[in-house]
């Protein structure tokens, strides 16, 4: 199996040195498409020079270290595979917090102002729900990844086996990331979805890639939540975590602090904004659009509908939703929109976490899912 629906497929193997190696090997034009637009983007989106892209992405190489040091070297192994430098890939897997810089920053009275305050967030919904409430007893967990149109032209699935004793994992995203969201085999998911306050990016925090790599090297949800808490993060987002012992949590990283929402009815759902009480902290505010508000609520309001046991058929005719059209669960890009402000659902994914099964859509969910068991690909090569 080479592809799935049209996104190839690399297996990588070994060090982290080495994974990182094959990952930039094995598709070195995506990795520098990936980097090229994602740069522009951070330019754009982050009121930033050049220069200081590459000042900031660096400086965050000592805090990954910290974190994990294998990180760093996986990194290294992605620019020496695919011919480019150890600062590009930093770039890469720090364009979130280098996008948010144009969401906060200060005049020159010292007062926070958004530069960008009408930039749209990528409109992401993620789902959980837990054992008690499926037919089959498995808990599931996935998302629609929305973007511009240009990623679909980088992405990769990628297939990781660790040889540091930690998980096995699988996702979706653009070549040159480090992580994004997936499974992993310790029967672990996550779903990633932004979030946009005023507040300061931290340089001396973590990059989200890394931590969403932090999620799916844990073997359980405990150790999934204190891989990103404690405000280790580098800017506010927001990621969706699930465990095949039918438990999930939702963690909305707020400024130097996390908020945690657990699953009502064992169903929990999340956009593009806060939920949890007392989020974002004072003095910040929520900078969450009004299509983020319909996509939580619908999708939460879609399975509660459903009477009797939910069904992951069920859970993909929810991300297939296109209420609120055009601002809908599945996001079809705008074309009244300029080109370089069309935000679409990229791909959309539902693992269930019991049998380690991927539904995967490798467009718009409407379109169809195609089923994949990463994990046995390992086995057959």
């Amino acid at each position: 199996m080479k592809d799935v629906g049209g996104i190839p497929i690399v297996l990588s193997r070994g060090t982290p040195y080495e994974i990182g190696y094959n990952h930039g090997k094995s598709h070195p034009d995506k990795v520098r498409k990936s980097f090229e637009h994602n740069l522009v983007s951070c330019l754009k989106s982050g009121y930033v020079s050049k220069e200081e892209v590459y000042r900031i992405a660096g400086g965050y190489i000592k805090n990954v270290e910290a974190y994990n040091k294998d990180y760093i070297e996986e990194v290294q192994g992605i620019a020496d595979g695919a011919g480019l430098k150890l600062e590009d890939i930093m770039v890469l897997n720090s364009r979130t917090e280098l996008q948010k810089l144009g969401c906060n920053r200060k005049n020159r009275s010292g007062k926070l102002i958004s530069l960008h305050p009408d930039l749209e967030p990528e409109a992401c919904t993620s789902i959980a729900v837990t054992g008690e409430r499926t037919v089959d007893g498995a808990t599931y967990v996935g998302q629609n990844w929305d973007n511009y149109p240009w990623s679909e032209e980088c992405l990769i699935y990628h297939i990781i086996e660790q040889k540091n004793g930690k998980p096995s994992i699988a996702y979706c995203g653009e070549a040159g990331i480090i992580c994004r969201s997936g499974m992993n085999s310790a029967g672990l998911g996550d779903g990633v979805n932004t979030l946009t306050t005023n507040a300061p990016v931290n340089f001396e925090g973590v990059p989200l890639q890394f931590l969403l790599r932090g999620v799916l090297d844990s073997d359980n949800l405990g150790a999934a939540i204190d891989a990103i808490n404690d405000g280790k993060n580098g800017a506010v987002n927001n990621i969706m975590i699930a465990q095949r012992d039918n438990e999930a949590a939702d963690v909305e990283m707020d400024s130097d602090c996390c908020g945690i929402l657990y699953p009502t009815d064992s169903i929990l759902t999340h956009a593009n904004h806060y939920v949890s009480i007392g989020h974002p902290r004072y003095p910040y505010l929520d900078k969450g659009k009004g299509n983020s508000f319909v996509r939580h609520n619908r999708s939460d309001k879609l399975l509660r509908m459903i009477e009797g046991k939910i069904s992951i058929d069920d859970i993909k005719r929810v991300f297939s939703d296109h209420g609120n059209s055009p601002q809908c669960i599945c996001r079809h890009a705008d074309k009244l929109k300029p080109e370089d402000e069309q935000l679409e659902t990229v791909f959309s994914f539902v693992c269930n976490l019991t049998t380690l099964e991927m539904h995967f859509a490798p467009k718009r969910p409407c379109e169809g899912f195609l089923t994949i068991r990463p994990f046995d690909l390992l086995k057959d090569n």
